[in-house]
């Protein structure tokens, strides 16, 4: 079976679960770049944690918001979109039995 992945929902990125993932990301990469921070106190390292952790979440949404749009415009023109060739599991089961059966 072929599918296209033609047209993705701007509001679907934007309320899914992909920007919490994208937040935990830049959590996790803030408190791991928070080394660098010797001279600062604890609250204003935890400040600066939050800072760069929404910082960068926010950076990252709407660069990936961008190229959704830019893909979107693109398959609109008539550019083939992303397509995947996916085997149904009885067709790839049945291979299987018949060369177990030879």
């Amino acid at each position: 079976m072929k599918l296209e992945i033609k047209n993705i929902n701007l509001l679907s990125v934007v309320f899914s679960v992909y920007p919490l993932v994208l937040f935990v990301l830049s959590f996790l990469n803030a408190v791991f770049a928070i080394g660098d921070l010797s001279d600062y106190t604890l609250m204003q390292k935890i400040m600066q944690i939050v800072l760069w952790t929404l910082a960068q979440t926010l950076t990252l949404t709407v660069v990936s918001l961008a190229l959704v749009f830019v893909y979107n415009l693109l398959c609109s023109f008539g550019i083939r979109g992303i397509r995947f060739d996916i085997e149904e599991a009885g067709v790839e089961s049945e291979a299987v039995e018949e060369t177990s059966a030879r």
